[in-house]
């Protein structure tokens, strides 16, 4: 039978405590969390109340009688109408080829008064509790779309 022994010291017990910050500090910065990236989208997004907070942050005013979610696919491989969608994500600060092929859900909110415009929605992608994009529109025939930028 073999018996191994050691004496622990101030240096050990100083090493030891520096080995396991360097340990939780690494897990700190390799592990995913909610960190706010402006580049790449808005972190924390985990209710309704939060996209509606967001939106109205931009300056819109929320029309809370019209509200729709749904699943939605980025495409993987972009055609010309998806490529210049994204283009306008991203003068926005965002950029959607990130998530190609990913499932992602689909926020719709109604715009009350825009600028005298009836029908006015605006479109939040939220992927993993973080806005990935999205736009403000409407359907009318002479309607505009432009990116999730603050209101003029």
């Amino acid at each position: 039978m073999n018996i191994y022994t050691f004496k622990f010291s101030k240096k050990l017990a100083v090493a030891a405590v520096l080995a396991l910050a360097l340990i939780i500090a690494l897990i700190v910065i390799l592990v995913p969390g909610k960190r706010a990236d402006v580049a790449s989208g808005v972190s924390g997004m985990t209710t309704k109340e939060d996209l509606k907070e967001y939106i109205e942050s931009l300056g819109y005013e929320v029309n809370d009688s019209v509200w729709e979610s749904r699943e939605v696919v980025i495409p993987r491989v972009f055609d010309d109408v998806y490529t210049k969608y994204n283009d306008m994500q991203k003068d926005c600060g965002f950029d959607l080829s990130k998530y190609k092929g990913k499932t992602v859900a689909l926020h719709t909110f109604g715009i009350k008064d825009y600028d005298g415009n009836e029908g006015v929605l605006c479109d939040l992608l939220v992927y993993k509790k973080k806005i990935i994009g999205g736009a403000v529109y409407t359907a009318d025939i002479n309607g505009f779309m432009h990116g999730l930028k603050p209101k003029e």
